[in-house]
């Protein structure tokens, strides 16, 4: 791939084609079975519509003869038709159903239901809001779960048919009108649907017991610090790498040159070159700078241009959950009646159950995301102050601790500079003059700069 991007450079043109008329990318999707290279081709913008002399088959065609199901999703995403017969007459699905891959047969089949729907205006308005009706399927799930179990009947098969009932339904219009891409945003809807719910508990139930200003501040200040850090870590640019044609052009044809055109300078997604810390991100389809993870919670990658902000979100989600569960158990001592000195904990827990299984389950809710919220922010200032590493860094410098012959030490690396610079680094503080923080463009760096791992034993990363 470095060799066919070195070629594409010079100016070599990526639709030439060989006696037979076949193309690049129809070599490709035939004789490569895999994702790689046709997507990397598809990078290079050339026609996915060309047939061959002889056959006429466009590279779909030759993809699907020879069962390359990864080829074929990439060629459907880059716009293939579905419509461009061969010699025989044959379009991709008509030669998808004679060699019986059920496998493409249902990939094209909803490919043309998807390529169906956006010719109807309901169903691109749908499409368009996908998102919405994921986060209001959600908001109705958590609604659902909780009022099934508040119902006043004494009977759990009648509360469990109902349950069953409402999420088959909710499942239902979920597959019906939401595509598998939205879906794999079901974490964050769920997560905004919590702190939704957690809230409005919050405010009903539990500020009335406590009439003092001072013991309300915690949890409007958590509130809006959350909503508030939330947004900007969802919608500040991460640090997305990103080069214009004439720099890609320019960046392989040096990198070609010095002999560097490999793997570990050279992203074959992006086509750029890679610089320190950086990290194709396979979910964004983007080169991260400083990359992180990317959180399941929030959709979006964590690299050098929100960390801080996804930082600061963590604690202030532990700082509501954790007003949250102070006012579940005034709730309980001021409303309800138990007999626990006198019938044990679980007498006391079925006391609880019934006294107001709402708040119950918001109580489920609220100790599940402090759990993996306070776990998540304890590893990351554990990471950020003590190592100087990201995530990725971390896990990659541990997996490669367990194969090394040698021992690899996390705190020896080139980026711990200390605890207090390197939370000066992170968060780009001075404390009033006190600290001195490195100013490091991380989109940019592609050398360790040596004053900063002068006279240090350090591991490369």
């Amino acid at each position: 791939m470095p060799i066919v991007a070195y070629l594409i450079s010079k100016g070599q043109n990526v639709d030439i084609t060989d006696h037979n008329g076949y193309t690049p990318l129809m070599l490709s999707a035939h004789k490569v079975i895999g994702r790689e290279p046709t997507h990397f081709l598809l990078k290079f913008n050339p026609s996915v519509n060309a047939v061959d002399i002889i056959e006429k088959n466009t590279a779909l065609h030759w993809a699907i003869l020879a069962g390359n199901v990864n080829a074929v999703d990439v060629l459907l995403e880059a716009g293939s038709s579905l419509d461009i017969k061969n010699v025989k007459g044959q379009r991709p699905l008509d030669l998808a159903l004679q060699t019986k891959n059920r496998i493409i047969i249902h990939i094209l089949h909803e490919e043309e239901k998807i390529r169906i729907r956006r010719t109807s205006v309901f169903l691109r308005f749908l499409e368009k809001n996908e998102f919405l009706l994921l986060f209001v399927s959600s908001l109705l799930l958590i609604w659902t779960v909780g009022y099934v179990a508040s119902l006043n009947s004494d009977s759990w098969l009648l509360k469990g048919i109902l349950l069953m009932f409402m999420l088959v339904t909710l499942s239902f219009f979920a597959r019906l009108f939401i595509g598998f891409n939205t879906m794999k945003y079901f974490p964050v809807t769920f997560l905004i649907s919590s702190i939704f719910w957690i809230s409005w508990t919050c405010f009903i139930s539990f500020l009335p017991n406590f009439p003092d200003i001072t013991s309300q501040l915690p949890f409007f200040f958590g509130t809006v610090g959350l909503i508030y850090y939330f947004y900007k870590t969802v919608r500040t640019d991460p640090g997305f790498i990103t080069s214009t044609e004439e720099e890609i052009k320019k960046n392989i044809i040096n990198l070609g040159e010095s002999g560097s055109l490999n793997f570990r300078t050279f992203c074959t997604t992006c086509l750029i070159k890679k610089p320190l810390r950086s990290m194709h991100c396979h979910a964004c389809n983007s080169c991260v700078a400083r990359y992180d993870q990317h959180c399941i919670w929030i959709g979006r990658c964590i690299g050098v241009g929100n960390h801080a902000y996804f930082i600061l979100f963590l604690f202030f989600l532990i700082l509501l959950n954790i007003w949250a569960i102070h006012g579940t158990i005034i709730y309980w001592s001021e409303r309800c009646t138990t007999t626990y000195q006198k019938d044990g904990a679980w007498m006391s827990f079925t006391q609880i159950v019934s006294c107001s299984p709402w708040v119950l389950y918001v109580f489920m809710l609220v100790l599940f995301h402090t759990s993996w919220a306070a776990l998540w922010l304890i590893l990351q200032i554990y990471q950020i102050a003590f190592l100087g590493l990201t995530s990725h860094e971390r896990t990659t410098l541990w997996k490669q601790s367990k194969y090394s012959k040698h021992p690899i030490s996390l705190r020896k690396t080139p980026y711990n500079l200390g605890f207090f610079q390197n939370i000066a680094d992170f968060f780009q503080c001075r404390c009033f003059g006190i600290l001195k923080p490195n100013v490091i463009d991380w989109t940019k760096q592609y050398t360790l700069m040596l004053n900063l791992a002068k006279d240090r034993h350090i591991h490369p990363v």
